[in-house]
């Protein structure tokens, strides 16, 4: 079962600003965030591993997300809410 995130108070939630606003975060989570199907191929072709995708059913939905054959362990849908502020 994927995730549903709607609140902006949510850990991972600021967990992710965080990684996205401060690259220290970046630099001690080795971790960053992408946007976008095209940059996420890219970056799987550059040898990153995805740790989760996040989507807004608004835009895309689970069943378009899986047709793309993305690997990843988890898929994570968020409130359009939550998306706006983290793209």
């Amino acid at each position: 079962m994927n995730k549903h995130i709607t609140s902006l108070q949510n850990p991972l939630v600021k967990e992710w600003i965080t990684i996205k606003e401060k690259s220290r975060s970046r630099k001690r989570t080795g971790l960053f965030l992408i946007e976008g199907i095209r940059e996420i191929n890219m970056a799987v072709k550059g040898g990153y591993s995805v740790n989760a995708v996040l989507y807004n059913s608004e835009i895309i939905s689970f069943d378009e997300l899986n047709e793309l054959n993305i690997d990843s362990n988890e898929f994570i849908q968020v409130s359009s809410e939550v998306y706006n502020r983290l793209a």
